[in-house]
């Protein structure tokens, strides 16, 4: 009996050495192969540029874009739009195919196929394949790094919350991403101006505004960062952060912050702003 006891004990350590040995090993390999890789010391297959206010990750033997080389000074258009700092310094990992960027990021693309991915905390940004050829990279990360200075500056829990609210955290995003010369050959996310003008005078904007999930992410994208440039516009920049900053700190009363800063219902002014559409107008003159 005693010696049975004992073998099954040698056979349960046994067991529990493998158990440990294939969790150690399994979390190494997240490091340098899979979804940590953003935060290893090792980057196999991958260069890394230096800056001050960010890193970036390139694959090996490919030349960096040079609107990379600008990642300081977007970090500063991000922090002056939103009048926040971003203290914690971002990585950007390139992704130099789709095998990478699901190994990599495949917990923070939520199934989906962006042109790039902020992560929740605002300290690493992905980029992907689908951003290759023809889109501007510089203001592709303008629209990155104004997720990540919100980020930085609200608590997990609020970012995550205001996936439901893209109307305000992506257009707004898109309203840091136009603020840049475009490169010659490149495309911002947004709908060209006379393309989304064509398309909503027939379209109903609020359908963009009413839900969370699009049947057109690129023209919802557009509308909304052309209503909040008409907003910031029409209404000054500091009732602009007044809401973001509310709408941030509770994303489930966005809707209700914004009739309590601007005075008015949202569905209101969309439909105000749909007539400012009609007419050709994207912001008043």
């Amino acid at each position: 009996m005693a010696t049975q006891e004992t073998a099954t004990r040698r056979t349960l350590r046994w067991l529990i050495r493998i158990l440990v040995t294939v969790v150690v090993l399994a979390l190494l390999a997240a490091f340098p192969l899979g979804p940590l890789f953003a935060w290893s010391p090792m980057h196999p297959g991958y260069s890394l540029a230096h800056f001050s206010r960010a890193d970036v990750l390139y694959p090996d033997g490919t030349s960096l874009d040079s609107a990379y080389r600008e990642i300081d000074r977007y970090v500063a258009v991000a922090e002056s739009f939103h009048e926040l700092k971003c203290s914690k310094k971002i990585e950007v990992v390139v992704c130099g195919n789709w095998n990478d960027c699901h190994r990599f990021a495949e917990p923070f693309l939520l199934g989906q196929r962006p042109l790039a991915v902020t992560v929740a905390t605002g300290t690493v940004i992905f980029v992907t394949p689908r951003a290759t050829g023809w889109a501007d990279i510089g203001g592709l990360l303008r629209h990155e790094l104004s997720h990540a200075v919100q980020s930085q500056n609200r608590s997990l829990l609020s970012v995550l919350r205001m996936l439901r609210q893209p109307w305000v955290s992506e257009g707004v995003a898109g309203v840091v991403a136009a603020q840049g010369v475009t490169v010659p050959g490149r495309y911002l996310a947004s709908l060209p101006e006379r393309e989304f003008l064509s398309r909503a005078k027939k379209e109903d904007l609020w359908q963009s505004f009413a839900v969370a999930q699009q049947k057109d992410w690129r023209f919802s994208y557009t509308a909304w960062m052309y209503f909040w440039n008409r907003q910031i516009e029409r209404n000054g920049k500091p009732k602009f952060l007044q809401f973001e900053g509310a709408c941030f700190t509770d994303p489930d009363e966005c809707r209700s912050d914004f009739a309590a800063v601007y005075g008015a219902d949202l569905r209101k002014t969309v439909e105000e702003f749909q007539a400012d559409v009609r007419l050709g107008q994207v912001v008043p003159h």
